[in-house]
C-alpha cells in the first residue's frame, strides 16, 4: 500500500488539539500535590523521554478534562525546538501538560501516536515549522500551522513497525549516552586518584 499525505487535523479526534493548562504565574512545586505537571524542563534525551523530576500542584483547581491519557502526543509549541513526544502514564496520579505544550489526541484507528510523534520530529516537518513559525525573538507554532502540518501516512502496520524501530533506536542512544557519561566519571575519578 502506498503512503498518502494528509494534514494533521484530519487524523485528530474531535477536539483533539488543545493547549496545556495555563497557570496564573510561576508553577510552584507542592510536595504532596495531587497532579503532576509536565513542563519543557522535563523533556530529556534530546526530547525523546520525560524525566522523573516533574512538579506537582494541588488538584483542587484543575478540571479532569486537562488530564493526559496514554497515547496523547505532547508538542512543544514555543521556542526553537518544536518536538513531539508520546505521553505514557507512569502511575495512577493525574498528569497535565503546561501551557507551553500542545496536546494532540489522534484517532488510533487511523494512526499510531508513536509514529506521528516520530514523524513530527523529522527534518522535513521541522523545516515546515521553521518556515511557518510566528514571532522573531520568541518564536512559536500556532494552532493553525500545527493543524496544517503535512503528514506522510503509510499503512497502520508500517506505522507500527517504524515506531518500534524508532523507539529501539532512541533506547540505544540513551544507553550509549549513559555509557559515555559513566566512562567519563570513571576516567576522571582514576585521574584524580593519581594526585
Amino acid at each position: 500500500m502506498q503512503s498518502k499525505i494528509v494534514n494533521l487535523k484530519s487524523i485528530l479526534i474531535y477536539q483533539g488539539l488543545s493547549s496545556g493548562y495555563s497557570f496564573r504565574g510561576k508553577i510552584k512545586n507542592i510536595y504532596n500535590g495531587g497532579v503532576r505537571v509536565i513542563q519543557l524542563k522535563d523533556f530529556e534525551e534530546n526530547y525523546t523521554y520525560l524525566g522523573d523530576d516533574c512538579y506537582f500542584v494541588d488538584s483542587d483547581t484543575i478540571k479532569s478534562k486537562y488530564y493526559l491519557k496514554t497515547g496523547d502526543i505532547l508538542f512543544i509549541g514555543k521556542g526553537t525546538n518544536n518536538f513531539a513526544l508520546v505521553f505514557k502514564s507512569i502511575d495512577n496520579l493525574p498528569t497535565i501538560a503546561s501551557s507551553a505544550l500542545f496536546v494532540l489526541k489522534v484517532d488510533k484507528n487511523l494512526v499510531n501516536p508513536d509514529f506521528i510523534a516520530w514523524y513530527i520530529n523529522q527534518s522535513e516537518v521541522q523545516n515546515y515549522f521553521k518556515t511557518n513559525e510566528a514571532g522573531t525573538y520568541n518564536t512559536s507554532i500556532n494552532k493553525t500551522t500545527l493543524e496544517e502540518t503535512p503528514i506522510v501516512l503509510p499503512s497502520l502496520e508500517i506505522q507500527t513497525k517504524i515506531a518500534k524501530i524508532a523507539n529501539l533506536h532512541n533506547q540505544e542512544l540513551a544507553l550509549s549516552n549513559k555509557i559515555i557519561e559513566l566512562k567519563n566519571k570513571l576516567t576522571t575519578t582514576q585521574l584524580l586518584n593519581i594526585l
